[in-house]
């Protein structure tokens, strides 16, 4: 009981008495090398995730003025999301910092449930990026058929008005999303395919089977260094979403790079450069610095 009103406090304390101020660097890792392993930076999934959960990084996140904005923009009448606040703190690190340097910046996110997650990336990419685009796929009408055995949905999300969603997109003249209404599994490769090369792919899906195949699909067009996440993979009652990210390591062979609060893959080395093989053909991986 006591850690759970310690927590509030400080949410409360973050939200309301912490002044406005810019977030313009990434606080260093001291004593870490910046080291390119297995398509993934440790340095990278680190310095995003140890200061999140022991340091004051939320804090800093919290006080910029743009991600202010965008989680204003999430919390709308009639907008929702499920996504933990870490989480949003995670993502707005990785768009700020993290993407600028791929080869793309467009976004695209299964399930939106009530498009809050959607609004607040859309709005971090319109105020960095204002040429990349975002789809988010859902039903909007509830958690389709689970893999009896496997699926253990945690809650009914068919309370979604996707008219109202869009209404609010409009109203706030966010150009650069949309949303799309079907499964992940008759949305997903038509998605892909309009925006072409991706930066970053969220995938928020409960369910085994949709988890898989947009993990599958997203992999296809992600640029190379460009970011999968898997928001509901460390859910215990998100088990589909577990196995998918198993699999994932599993079949495709892709390495960890963060485990909280999300877990977070890299689609492959960030640039050919990074990596010089010997003659016997195994990769050596050289060390970037951390600039």
């Amino acid at each position: 009981m006591r850690d759970e009103l310690n927590a509030l406090v400080h949410s409360v304390r973050r939200r309301f008495f912490l002044s406005p101020k810019v977030m313009d660097f990434m606080p260093a890792v001291p004593e870490m090398q910046r080291t390119l392993e297995r398509g993934r930076y440790l340095y990278d999934g680190y310095q995003r995730s140890s200061s999140l959960k022991y340091g004051s990084l939320g804090d800093l996140v919290t006080r910029d003025p743009i991600y202010r904005k965008a989680r204003a923009a999430s919390r709308l009448p009639g907008v929702r999301s499920v996504v933990d606040e870490e989480r949003f703190h995670n993502l707005f690190l990785i768009i700020k910092f993290f993407m600028r340097d791929l080869k793309s910046q467009n976004v695209i996110e299964f399930g939106a449930y009530k498009g809050g997650s959607a609004i607040f990336l859309a709005t971090l990419l319109a105020e960095y990026y204002p040429s990349a685009r975002m789809l988010s796929l859902d039903t909007f009408a509830g958690i389709p058929e689970s893999k009896e055995g496997v699926d253990t949905p945690p809650q009914d999300f068919a309370a979604s008005n996707l008219d109202w969603v869009r209404k609010t997109v409009h109203s706030i003249g966010l150009k650069n999303l949309e949303f799309v209404q079907g499964k992940v599994q008759d949305t997903a490769l038509d998605a892909c395919r309009r925006l072409g090369v991706l930066g970053l792919a969220h995938i928020d899906v409960v369910l085994y089977e949709p988890s898989i195949f947009a993990q599958n699909i997203a992999l296809e067009f992600l640029a190379p260094g460009g970011y999968l996440i898997q928001d509901d993979a460390l859910e215990p009652n998100c088990v589909g979403a577990t196995l998918a990210a198993e699999e994932l390591i599993r079949e495709r062979g892709l390495s960890i790079e963060q485990i909280w609060p999300q877990m977070v893959f890299r689609a492959g080395p960030s640039s050919p450069s990074d990596i010089q093989y010997s003659e016997k053909g195994k990769a050596q991986f050289s060390v970037v610095p951390t600039g």
